[in-house]
């Protein structure tokens, strides 16, 4: 939980709901531990059943209409938690489809104050990040190992201007790649840099212009592939 309005975005059902999905079926007890169903997990019905559940413009509609929410929540929260449904099925959707990253990047980062969202998406996390800055502290020069971690950390802070130290001194050394072109063209366009995005591309020999936007296009390095462009502002 990184805002308290994030605790709302966690609601699926009220009891009504659990009811009618659950209406006519026995109890769960230790003697009948398949009491629900006897089949193999059927992958497609899931994530068909769970999509109904994730959906933001809906979720935040029953969130709203439940009677047991509306005597708990505070009404003074409502406001920001509309992104926040829309980051959770973002989120949702990314880990079961995988899409644009960079487009799902740059609604985090320009649209949210959110820092996990960017670090998953870079394949890292808040332990990952401890780690890899702890070493980079002994350190004078960050070990290839530890920077895609400490890239996901400086976005994560919207720290553009060591994101753009950080890949900048990697193309130095020449271990920059793919993803990190991607990344740091896009942190330029963001700093204003316009020029040096344009130079970086045209001198990159495996990157083309179209790469930087096309569908399936993953970040995280090697760790992880994810990404949506779903063209929604979550502001």
């Amino acid at each position: 939980m990184e805002a308290p309005e994030q605790l709302g975005a966690l609601f699926l059902m009220d009891g009504e709901e659990i009811d009618r999905v659950t209406g006519g079926i026995a109890p769960l007890t230790d003697f009948y531990p398949k009491r629900l169903s006897d089949a193999p997990w059927d992958k497609p019905a899931s994530h068909r059943f769970a999509s109904t559940c994730m959906w933001a413009s809906s979720a935040i509609q029953r969130f709203l209409g439940s009677p047991i929410i509306n005597k708990i929540w505070p009404p003074t929260l409502n406001k920001p938690l509309q992104s926040y449904f829309i980051v959770r099925e973002t989120r949702y959707l990314s880990r079961l489809t995988g899409s644009n990253g960079l487009a799902e990047l740059h609604l985090y980062l320009r649209h949210s104050r959110l820092r996990v969202p960017v670090l998953e998406i870079l394949g890292s996390d808040e332990f990952r990040l401890s780690l890899a800055e702890t070493v980079a502290q002994n350190s004078e020069i960050p070990q290839a190992e530890i920077m895609p971690d400490l890239v996901a950390g400086a976005l994560a802070r919207r720290d553009f201007d060591d994101v753009i130290r950080l890949l900048e001194s990697e193309k130095k050394l020449g271990a920059l790649e793919l993803n990190d072109l991607f990344i740091l063209t896009y942190v330029y366009c963001l700093a204003g840099e316009v020029k040096k995005a344009e130079n970086l591309v045209a001198g990159s020999v495996f990157i083309r212009p179209r790469d930087l936007c096309a569908p399936g296009t993953g970040l995280g390095g090697k760790r992880k592939h994810a990404g949506l462009d779903n063209g929604r502002s979550i502001s």
